[in-house]
């Protein structure tokens, strides 16, 4: 391994450390823990994790970026990106890679009040918009604007972190907020009484992936055990999370206890459709098509800010550890 990996996750000597014959990695979320991505909690309850020799933790995040940068530097084993972050951050140098595409289809969206009458892209001038720094749904909202003709300095963007952002909307100080039709919008929907609408980014043209699971390239390497057995408990935990909802949001209100279960148990029945596509009924949970890699290069190129492209794709991610169908 590299040797900026720190001994949190690995050994002095080099190799992973072990506890109870358990080999220890670290999953960092992108943001707090949440329904839709409980399965990662789900599967070290169930034991997914332990039956493929793994000690895991699952992590809470500041952003994808910066969830990113502590796989990049050494301290944690895998994070959760989608295609366009994963992209950026390695044309600033990060050794990250994808070894599972779990979300097919991006859940990006704008959320809004009802009386906003805030329906497409360019409702959003004169619109004050809360976003949050770091996160794919800020990146890509830009991303939404240029692909849609509306000039960015038309719309009053504000991002700031998670807690104020949502602060700000539900104050009325901002018409619209960014987020997930998987997360934010079952949340806000529930808060408010059903007083916001959205709309996916992907009905205007931003028709991205969503959630993947990513290493360090030199974990990939040097440890293929350890991402195939993360990644096989990882899949084994969403087909089960998915057809036993309630259990896996119990897993996730035994350490978010704040949260309401009814909520979470809706946003991760909302995330079921995201994972399946064509691609997936024949390769199964987690597959990565190139050709979904390159249109997403060619839109992050042209709307997304990226300015250092691959000839080759397939250099972002791998489908060696998805589990044979």
């Amino acid at each position: 391994m590299a040797g900026t990996v720190a001994a949190g996750t690995f050994g002095l000597t080099g190799g992973f450390a072990r506890a109870q014959g358990l080999t220890k990695a670290t999953v960092r979320l992108a943001f707090n823990y949440n329904g839709h991505r409980s399965p990662y909690l789900l599967g070290v309850d169930k034991g997914f994790y332990r039956e493929e020799g793994l000690d895991v933790e699952v992590l809470e995040g500041k952003g994808v970026t910066s969830s990113m940068q502590l796989v990049a530097s050494g301290q944690d084993t895998f994070t959760i990106v989608d295609p366009p972050s994963l992209m950026l951050g390695a044309a600033q140098g990060m050794p990250v890679r994808t070894v599972a595409q779990i979300y097919q289809v991006s859940p990006n969206a704008l959320i809004s009040w009802k009386d906003q009458n805030i329906t497409k892209p360019s409702d959003l001038v004169g619109k004050v918009v809360a976003t949050l720094q770091g996160d794919t749904t800020t990146t890509m909202l830009y991303a939404l604007l240029a692909k849609n003709n509306v000039q960015r300095n038309a719309v009053q963007i504000v991002a700031s972190d998670g807690g104020t952002r949502t602060q700000t909307f539900l104050a009325k100080r901002a018409q619209a907020i960014t987020g997930f039709t998987n997360d934010s919008y079952i949340g806000l929907a529930a808060t408010t009484n059903n007083e916001v609408q959205c709309f996916a980014y992907s009905e205007f043209g931003i028709d991205t992936m969503g959630d993947g699971i990513a290493a360090h390239k030199d974990t990939i390497a040097s440890s293929p055990k350890v991402v195939a057995g993360f990644v096989k408990a990882s899949i084994r935990a969403y087909r089960y999370a998915i057809e036993h909802p309630e259990e896996a949001v119990a897993a996730l209100i035994k350490r978010a206890p704040s949260l309401k279960a009814e909520v979470e148990v809706a946003k991760l029945k909302a995330t079921a459709p995201l994972l399946e596509t064509p691609d997936t009924k024949t390769h199964g949970i987690g597959y990565s098509s190139k050709q979904r890699w390159e249109e997403a290069q060619t839109l992050m190129k042209d709307y997304g800010g990226l300015t250092k492209t691959v000839d080759d794709v397939s250099v972002f991610y791998t489908n060696d550890f998805l589990p044979k169908m």
